[in-house]
């Protein structure tokens, strides 16, 4: 089932301060029928201004970035500016390169979570990177796991306290606006499909729901794996982000 409308509302507070708009604005957009609205970033340092992000969210759009580039998409269509592509061919003479194209998913209830007895959870900062030393490079990068606000790793265990292995899958959460827990999940390639990324997924989001958080889920475009995880959790697609760097 979709958030409720309450929910709703505070994924679309949130998304408003991080994009530096009035807290009603997203809210008022999608009431309105889904009007765009604009962020021009005018920064003199020359360094807030070297990023864009397009974020469509329940019907309202909101393109955040440098004056020049809010000119060259006002004629463009939601569905061709939320293209990684659309947003690199429009920065092309600013050395353009993405750092996305993602789906985003929310959730506001708890996913049923029975407890296992083959695995320990572990808060230990510690037990998260030695789980990322197990992992891909571009895993780590994408999830980043140990760098999240709280980390639940998953260690094999004999049911009376005593590790068995090394961590095999994790899980956390990053604050935002001290209104939604952005979820990631990590696990090891040779356990994968086993069903621990979601375990360990249901861990955070029920953390972050005792924390007063609204868990978030963003995956890439075309990773139907995160998709799955998303979908065996209970997250409910809102919409898209897509976000690129200039001159870098």
């Amino acid at each position: 089932m979709p958030v409720n409308a309450h929910t709703r509302q505070i994924i679309e507070l949130a998304w408003s301060r991080i994009l530096g708009l009035d807290d009603g604005a997203i809210t008022e957009a999608s009431a309105a029928g889904g009007r765009r609205l604009e962020v021009a970033v005018e920064d003199d340092s020359g360094e807030d201004d070297q990023i864009a992000t397009f974020v469509r969210l329940y019907g309202a759009s909101v393109l955040y970035g440098p004056r020049w580039l809010l000119d060259a998409a006002r004629d463009l269509d939601d569905e061709v500016l939320a293209l990684e592509s659309t947003m690199i061919r429009l920065g092309a003479e600013h050395s353009a390169r993405s750092l996305g194209e993602w789906v985003l998913y929310y959730a506001d209830d708890v996913p049923d979570l029975d407890r296992s007895s083959t695995v320990a959870v572990s808060y230990e900062a510690a037990d998260a990177q030695e789980l990322e030393a197990q992992c891909p490079a571009d895993d780590i990068t994408e999830v980043g796991l140990s760098g999240l606000d709280s980390t639940f790793t998953l260690i094999p265990d004999d049911g009376a306290g005593t590790p068995t292995g090394r961590p095999v899958a994790g899980a956390g959460y990053e604050e935002w606006q001290g209104l939604i827990g952005h979820v990631g999940v990590l696990v090891r390639p040779d356990v994968r499909l086993m069903g621990l990324g979601a375990y360990a997924g249901a861990i955070a989001m029920e953390e972050a729901f005792t924390e007063g958080l609204i868990p978030q889920w963003r995956a890439a475009l075309g990773n139907t794996g995160a998709q799955r995880v998303a979908a065996t959790l209970g997250f409910e697609l809102a919409g898209s982000q897509t976000t690129v760097l200039f001159g870098q």
